[in-house]
């Protein structure tokens, strides 16, 4: 039950404050969402939409109530990710006002570096990381992020002896991470980024159904 509560309150919010994804309905070649579980509780509810180039998606965590995270990014033919825009913010109190932002960033990936720039209270922080060649940042729990980090990989096929190989900015902490994708019959794979181990099933153009992350006891499932 409680877990059926969260997703109530947070698909309000959701529907409420996405105006990313709202604004670019009549354009969108594709949407989906996730509902990220951990035992039987709701974590997060996802929603994203992508048109040719650009993603779009709405993260709202349980643990941060009235808060979500709304990101966009540019996706370019060759496979890698040039543009992100992130925007943390809080939901008013009435309705007819407009989301408080807590933080903003744009995220800009060049060569083997990332640049962030982020809006704090505190005013403008730029900050170059080293990074490698066709990195793709990822915001934690965002399973769409991780579905264009997947499908960017696929795009760029780039293999070594373990599988395909797909590195991740993390959007939290500015760390890149090897990912290592194995595809398995019938749709499963199995993602490493890190020490951290997916167990994933796929469509064939490379959407995602379901990921989990076994040793954290998390479980996502993409919803129409």
């Amino acid at each position: 039950m409680q877990g059926r509560m969260i997703v109530g309150l947070m698909a309000g919010w959701l529907l409420a404050g996405t105006p990313l994804v709202a604004q670019s309905a009549a354009a969108t070649a594709d949407s989906a969402g996730f509902v990220v579980m951990k035992n039987q509780d709701t974590v997060a509810i996802e929603r994203f939409g992508r048109t040719d180039v650009t993603w779009r998606g709405t993260l709202a965590l349980a643990s941060k109530k009235d808060v979500a995270d709304t990101w966009s990014l540019v996706t370019a033919p060759d496979g890698t990710v040039p543009l992100v825009d992130a925007m943390e913010s809080q939901k008013p109190p009435d309705p007819g006002m407009k989301a408080r932002v807590i933080s903003r960033a744009r995220i800009i990936v060049k060569n083997d570096s990332v640049s962030v720039d982020q809006i704090t209270p505190n005013g403008l922080v730029t900050r170059l990381f080293a990074s490698e060649t066709g990195v793709v940042p990822y915001l934690n729990l965002s399973f769409g992020m991780l579905e264009v980090g997947l499908r960017q990989a696929q795009i760029a096929a780039k293999r070594d002896s373990l599988g395909l190989v797909v590195y991740f900015f993390n959007l939290g902490g500015g760390q890149t991470v090897r990912g290592t994708l194995v595809q398995r019959a019938e749709g499963n794979a199995e993602l490493s980024i890190g020490e951290v181990k997916f167990d994933l099933v796929m469509t064939p153009d490379g959407r995602l159904l379901s990921a989990a992350i076994p040793a954290q006891g998390l479980r996502a499932e993409r919803v129409p």
